[in-house]
């Protein structure tokens, strides 16, 4: 019934003073950097309890978890194999990137299928139930079911792919920046079997390197291979074709030579020669024949006539010519003597004159034979070069024929050499990748770290808690500062209060102090010197005991201050205070009660109070502009400030004509307290009562009296 009473009073206000704010102000959504801080301290149950709730849920993890070990044994990968031979099927060269990308290449071939089937079926992982084992259990036949796996799962390759699968899941292949060194990490529930696994990984991706290697060169022999034949036919082709070119044109070869090449430059040779020998005889013959006569001069004797009888002859001669000159010395010229040794002188030239003859008829014979011998080879070196010339062209031929030979023999040996040496090198490791660091079964669990987790769990659970805080004041968004107070009211901040708390009464004070000095002039509006002034104080339900702390505040200090005060509670849905009793608000504005009867002495502030009176009371009539204004008139007549309790005016619309006919109407705010939503709504009421907020109270928990 009440809120049905709110929503009549508020539509009777709107008819009669025909204002509908059909429009109303939005929330301001945005935040300054140092609301943030306002907005965690004010949701801060949020924050501690989703932090407090993810650290139990962490730390439960932790201890309820069963532990799993890490086994880490490195592997050195030298982008640099090893040369053992020359022309190696696989490149030994470094990269242009200093064989980063080649070690991080091996380091994906390490968590292949083909490095973890061997591993797997190494380690005997294929029954493992951690590893993909079958289970004769209901639970692990319901999860095969589910899965869609059927009765093939039990083959060997289900098995392997199994295993394969929850190695890799807890498998991890890493590798720091700038070094060459690869670390393989496993994780099991068993120390003993994540050592066992990792290094039985090692191994296999060492097996695989050979292996694969191996198998490089023994395609790559086998491809050669397959082309080897290829090759041999054809060089035997080409050869059968220049032996049948040669056939064909009557080109006979020895020594890797045609026979009519071998006798053109034979009989050249021999045309030399004989050419030779016919110069030779002839310049012997010459001699001889210039060296008749002079056969006994002082001359030497010429090559051609020397000989052994000339010789002898000569010397003869020479005797006697000696003693032809020793008798003519002693016997004179006319002795027989000396006649008997002329006569032996002139038988020893008979004699050189017929060795000579012999000598020349022979070199002459000798001279003949040789030009004949010039002349007929000269003939047939013509008859040779008639036939080469003929045969010009088909030894072109042949040449070009040879060239093809010769390259195809080229081709088929080097093919064959290099088949056989990738052959060789099919047993030859050149892997240059070792293990420098075997795993060892390790000693301490890596994980769950409980350390870790409550860590983890807390910074966790407080940043979703300041995300969900942030996201609850983005959806629900509350006042955060006293500028956003302004920008949302429109009027000015008349004073900041502090916290009302044991401790705070000084700067309170302060505040309440600087609220009556400004109350006068707020919001351009200046109320004449020496008149009383009424103020209307409402605010926002969850700020109600802010409110009333405020309210007996000001009429503490006013009434510390020399001024007639006077309280006026005027909330209708205020709960009636306990014990009292006598006339109120209600029975003065119906005429039922003096003003003077109603007004009692407030034991906390010293001021004059008026209660709400019996609120059943509370009709129109009763609360009509007119009942209103002669109470104000009555009261200001009587005392300097008069202060109204309005409670939230939104739900209070029954006391308009009391807030449109004060002087003043504040609203009270709290930081990371007061909705957005409920001050919109307190300043659109304030619109239709005719009587816009004049200015605000605003209550920091963290800031003095401003």
């Amino acid at each position: 019934m009440a809120q049905i009473d709110r929503h009549i009073a508020a539509a009777d206000w709107i008819g009669r003073t025909g204002i509908d704010r059909t429009a109303p102000s939005e929330p301001d959504k945005s935040a300054e950097i140092g609301d943030l801080w306002r907005i965690l301290y004010v949701r801060r149950a949020w924050v501690l309890g989703t932090a407090a709730l993810l650290t139990i849920i962490a730390l439960a993890y932790g201890f309820l978890a069963p532990p799993l070990y890490a086994a880490t044994a490195q592997i050195l990968i030298d982008p640099r194999d090893k040369q053992i031979v020359t022309n190696d099927v696989n490149p030994v060269a470094m990269a242009p990137d200093g064989g980063v990308i080649q070690v991080e290449s091996q380091a994906r071939v390490i968590e292949s299928d083909s490095v973890l089937t061997r591993a797997v079926v190494d380690a005997g992982l294929l029954d493992d139930p951690d590893f993909g084992g079958i289970r004769n259990s209901f639970i692990s036949w319901t999860l095969r079911t589910l899965q869609g796996e059927g009765a093939a799962s039990n083959s060997d390759a289900a098995a392997e792919a199994r295993a394969v699968r929850s190695l890799r899941r807890k498998l991890a292949v890493k590798r720091a920046d700038k070094v060459f060194v690869v670390d393989v990490v496993v994780t099991a529930s068993d120390p003993d079997k994540a050592a066992r696994i990792v290094n039985a990984i090692a191994s296999a991706y060492l097996k695989d390197q050979t292996a694969s290697r191996a198998d490089a060169a023994a395609r790559a022999s086998a491809e050669l291979g397959s082309r080897l034949d290829d090759l041999r036919k054809r060089v035997n082709i080409a050869e059968n074709k220049v032996e049948k070119f040669k056939a064909d044109n009557g080109l006979i070869s020895a020594s890797g030579r045609l026979i009519s090449e071998q006798q053109l430059a034979e009989s050249n040779n021999r045309i030399v020669a004989a050419r030779a020998r016919t110069a030779e005889a002839r310049t012997k013959l010459q001699q001889i024949k210039d060296a008749r006569g002079t056969a006994f001069g002082p001359d030497s004797t010429p090559e051609a006539i020397q000989s052994a009888v000339i010789e002898r002859l000569r010397s003869q001669y020479a005797e006697l010519a000696s003693k032809e000159a020793d008798l003519r010395t002693q016997l004179g010229n006319r002795h027989p003597y000396i006649e008997a040794v002329r006569t032996q002188m002139q038988d020893v030239k008979r004699l050189t004159e017929v060795e000579l003859n012999r000598i020349s008829r022979s070199a002459e014979t000798d001279y003949q034979r040789a030009a004949a011998s010039e002349k007929a080879l000269t003939t047939s070196l013509d008859e040779l070069k008639r036939g080469s010339i003929v045969t010009g062209e088909a030894s072109v031929r042949l040449r070009e024929l040879d060239r093809e030979v010769d390259t195809s023999r080229a081709v088929y040996g080097n093919f064959l050499n290099r088949s056989r040496e990738i052959q060789e090198q099919t047993g030859i490791d050149t892997t240059n990748a070792r293990v420098i660091s075997w795993a060892r079964p390790p000693t301490e669990r890596s994980w769950p770290l409980r350390i870790l987790l409550f860590v983890g769990g807390l910074i966790s659970g407080l940043g979703l808690g300041a995300g969900l805080a942030f996201v609850r004041e983005y959806l629900d968004p509350t006042i955060l500062s006293r500028r956003q107070m302004e920008r949302l009211s429109h009027t000015p901040v008349v004073a900041t209060y502090p916290e009302f708390k044991a401790g705070s009464e000084r700067l309170a004070s302060v505040a309440a102090s600087l609220t009556l000095d400004r109350l006068s002039s707020v919001r351009g509006q200046i109320h004449p010197s020496g008149q009383a002034l009424s103020v209307l104080v409402t605010s926002a339900a969850s700020d109600t005991t802010d409110r009333r702390s405020a309210i007996h505040l000001l009429a503490a200090v006013a009434t510390a201050r020399g001024e007639r005060v006077l309280f006026v509670e005027a909330d209708l849905d205020a709960a009636p205070d306990v014990g009292a009793s006598g006339p109120g608000l209600i029975e003065v504005l119906r005429g039922e009660a003096k003003m003077a009867v109603a007004a009692k002495a407030d034991s906390e502030s010293g001021a004059a109070r008026i209660g709400i009176g019996d609120t059943a009371k509370a009709s129109r009539e009763a609360l009509s502009r007119r009942n209103v204004e002669q109470f104000l008139t009555a009261a200001k007549s009587s005392f300097d400030l008069i202060l109204v309790d309005g409670g939230v005016l939104t739900g209070n619309l029954r006391i308009g004509p009391l807030a449109s006919a004060s002087d003043r109407l504040l609203v009270l705010a709290k930081n990371g307290a007061t909705r957005q939503r409920d001050l919109l709504d307190l300043l659109d009421i304030s619109e239709v009562l005719g009587r816009p907020i004049s200015g605000s109270l605003f209550v920091d928990r963290h800031a003095a009296a401003a």
